[in-house]
């Protein structure tokens, strides 16, 4: 998905006083969730003595005592109306993006395809796509984020996501890992940030889904060449198109990250925002492995994630463990229980780190180098 600032949003078409109106209702619905109900789910949760008990064995007993813990935290939310209604309305929320974002934009049409139309005119960047990449086995059956179809489902998913959903709803922050009032945005500039160097000569991000973290990455290092790579060709398309509107050059390759197709050694930073928990922990070890082979010796890595379960406090973990049923996020919880720190070792990383940026432990930061 692509989210970009309010002034990175050129030309966005106007929708109909009825579609604008649909979407702003699930805005406010959102940040209401994400805000009062949520506060005070979690404020009824932290009064029964059980919940406090359960606060206090946070950080200790490995991987079986952490689902111990979530299991007894979700039973514990579940007699709670408060916490089923905040769920409610983020359930609903989630659905009710497509149901009126997407004939929104159908009614639009003509104007979104003229958007994507000029943007043809730019020379910057490059995009290559492949006829032969298949939808990963992990995904069949699963329409990803609830996206209908899945995430090549809808030939305008991009535009719907950048120039409708995003400025109108997602704004709010609220969902997954996201804080309300949280903006993802300014957490990309912000993990990005925690690079120890102050060049780098190229960046290659895994599963870039877009073009959001490639636009930080550019307005930190302005003159790292940049290379992005995805399995979607849809978020590709339309992250070529906004990086060509905003005159940054990047080269766009639609690759499966596991299997990038780069030489040895060919770069000396990757990064990698919010990738990790769309994928199984095995494929995920699989994909830092060949980011490894991809940078050169004393390249750094910087991956941006939600956080562990073992890290957050047991009302919060409850809510991320939901994403995986509720959400269309079905490796949420297989994720949240992995260890990327011990990953990151045993491939050969160094100088290994993990920490929080802002409230509720995210954004999440694992920071790794290649050794020399």
């Amino acid at each position: 998905m692509t989210f970009l600032s309010e002034n990175q949003l050129l030309d966005r078409p106007a929708l109909s006083q009825r579609g604008r109106a649909g979407l702003e209702l699930l805005g406010n619905i959102q940040d209401f969730s994400s805000g009062v109900a949520r506060r005070a789910a979690r404020e009824e949760f932290q009064r029964i003595p059980e919940a406090k008990s359960l606060a206090e064995s946070t950080t200790g007993g490995g991987v079986r005592a952490t689902k111990d813990r979530i299991k007894r935290a979700k039973t514990l939310a579940h007699s709670l109306p408060g916490y089923r209604y905040e769920r409610f309305l983020q359930r609903y929320v989630a659905e009710e993006v497509y149901m009126s974002g997407i004939p929104a934009v159908e009614e639009k049409r003509a104007a979104f395809e003229n958007l994507q139309i000029g943007s043809e005119a730019a020379a910057v960047g490059s995009l290559e796509l492949d006829a032969e990449q298949r939808e990963p086995r992990y995904y069949r059956g699963v329409d990803w984020h609830l996206e209908p179809g899945g995430y090549d489902g809808y030939d305008l998913y991009g535009d719907l996501f950048t120039h409708v959903l995003g400025p109108y709803v997602f704004k709010y922050g609220g969902y997954a890992a996201v804080g309300n009032r949280e903006d993802i945005t300014s957490h990309r500039l912000d993990v990005v940030s925690q690079l120890p160097r102050a060049n780098y000569r190229r960046f290659y991000e895994p599963g870039c889904g877009g073009f959001s973290t490639l636009a930080a990455v550019h307005k930190v290092y302005p003159d790292a060449d940049l290379v992005g790579s995805d399995i979607s060709r849809l978020l590709l398309e339309n992250g070529h198109r906004l990086a060509q509107r905003l005159n940054i050059p990047v080269a766009f390759k639609q690759r499966d990250a596991r299997q990038t197709g780069e030489s040895d050694e060919s770069f000396d930073a990757v990064v990698a925002y919010a990738l990790f928990h769309e994928m199984p922990p095995s494929v995920g070890a699989e994909v830092l492995q060949e980011m490894y082979r991809i940078l050169e010796p004393g390249g750094d890595i910087v991956i941006s994630d939600p956080p562990p379960f073992r890290a957050v406090d047991p009302f919060q973990a409850v809510l991320l463990d939901w994403d995986t049923k509720h959400r269309g996020e079905p490796f949420f919880t297989a994720v949240g229980l992995t260890n990327w720190c011990e990953v990151l070792k045993d491939i050969g990383f160094i100088n290994i780190d993990e920490y929080a940026l802002g409230p509720d432990f995210y954004p999440w930061v694992t920071r790794a180098s290649k050794p020399v």
